[in-house]
């Protein structure tokens, strides 16, 4: 599975747009996070089915947070959570490209 996804974040700041890259590979996730700003990349995530998690850090100038984000697909509809140290942001989002299914783990 490779797509794209236009996401909104609910961040403290308010709504934060931004654009999520996934590619599976034998249920390993990696990809990147563009929003508020700044490009986050991450690797060795998981996803199994419908179920997806991946961490990485999101590095804004003087500003740099950890993030872990657990989230499920629906057909081309995105919902999750991102769990930073400045607390839980609710995530949102579409798929632009890519295959509307994920692939099983073997």
């Amino acid at each position: 599975m490779k797509s794209t996804f236009n996401v909104t974040l609910q961040t403290p700041i308010g709504p934060q747009r931004g654009v999520l890259a996934m590619e599976e590979e034998r249920g390993i996730l990696s990809g990147s996070i563009r929003a508020m700003g700044s490009t986050s990349f991450f690797k060795n995530g998981k996803i199994d089915f419908n179920a997806f998690e991946f961490s990485g850090v999101l590095s804004m100038g003087f500003f740099c947070t950890k993030y872990q984000v657990k989230g499920t697909l629906s057909g081309n509809a995105l919902a999750a959570v991102a769990t930073t140290g400045y607390g839980n942001f609710q995530i949102s989002g579409t798929r632009v490209t890519g295959a509307a299914s994920a692939s099983p783990t073997p």
